[in-house]
């Protein structure tokens, strides 16, 4: 009886593989996941606000239009006044510039005053010697004296002035600089400019209308447009970064081709939920963005939703 079991243990364990073995063998590899998604620019939609609270006084671009980095858009109510205030500014930095050359007109003016007093001083000798000698009355010494004292005056006036504007030119200078650059921080204030190389994707706000810090303009580097899937947390653990990827659209007449460019670190509600009122919402998911081809429809279809497939194939070695 022992024998018999033996014999049926031996069978049994050496008949082939496990259940267990087998039922792994015969499941296939995951060739891809699919996902929800939505097209956006690759350097997400900028919302373009404010500095300070104004009116619009005019809008320069309109949507659709292409603009590049430090572009206008839009001039703020308050945009004449700190132009003309900047005006201002500049003109005084071009007269401080100047001020060297007044330094040396002062400095001719105290070389004229010099010689004035010379002339005196020589006039009081010439009279002290006549006076002594009785060709002279005493009020034409007394009068050359004088002039001696006035043009000492006038000398010493214009050393102190000569010596004030000397010391100031430094200041004088970097004082009006630092005004135009006030002048021109607060006419900053006054436009609204493209922070990016992209497209006017929509206006926020018409001429005439009043800002408060809030966007006003939103736009997007469209060139490179990336396709936000939002993949499930039990399957993120599947996705790498260098996969290929399909997305596609009825909008679209054909899918684009992309390459799995990066994934999140966070896990959030989905938002992305299709044309389906009964689509499952609340699900846990991660974001991951896809780099696509270049394609002028797309460009245009910012926040268009469709399908993301994930090709699950190991990513070519560079």
């Amino acid at each position: 009886m022992a024998l018999g079991l033996g014999l049926l243990a031996v069978v049994a364990g050496g008949c082939g593989p496990s259940l267990d073995a087998r039922a792994d063998s015969e499941t296939p590899e995951r060739p891809s996941l699919v996902s929800l998604a939505r097209l956006e620019p690759s350097s997400r939609v900028v919302n373009v606000a404010a500095a300070s609270s104004d009116v619009v006084r005019q809008i320069l671009v309109q949507e659709g239009s292409n603009v590049v980095t430090d572009q206008v858009l839009v001039l703020l109510g308050s945009y004449p006044l700190r132009a003309a205030e900047l005006e201002a500014a500049r003109i005084s930095l071009e007269r401080a510039r100047l001020e060297p050359l007044e330094v040396e007109a002062q400095r001719a003016r105290v070389r004229a005053v010099e010689a004035e007093l010379a002339y005196a001083r020589d006039e009081v000798e010439s009279q002290e010697g006549l006076s002594r000698k009785g060709f002279s009355a005493g009020k034409e010494f007394r009068d050359a004296q004088l002039q001696v004292r006035r043009a000492e005056e006038r000398l010493n006036e214009a050393s102190a002035l000569l010596e004030r504007r000397s010391a100031n030119v430094d200041l004088v200078l970097r004082e009006a600089q630092n005004q135009v650059v006030q002048a021109e921080a607060r006419m900053e204030q006054t436009m609204i400019k493209a922070p990016l190389d992209g497209r006017v994707l929509r206006l926020l706000i018409q001429e005439g209308e009043r800002v408060d810090m809030n966007p006003v303009v939103s736009i997007g580097a469209t060139l490179n447009m990336v396709a936000v899937a939002e993949v499930h947390a039990n399957e993120i653990r599947l996705v790498e970064i260098g996969q290929a990827a399909t997305f596609s659209s009825p909008a679209l007449p054909e899918p684009l081709e992309g390459v799995v460019e990066s994934i999140g670190e966070m896990i959030f509600s989905n938002s992305v939920t299709g044309e389906d009122p009964t689509a499952p919402r609340g699900l846990r998911v991660v974001q991951v963005r896809v780099l696509l081809e270049e394609n002028r429809l797309a460009e245009q279809m910012t926040h268009l939703e469709g399908q993301l497939r994930i090709h699950l194939a190991p990513p070519e070695a560079p």
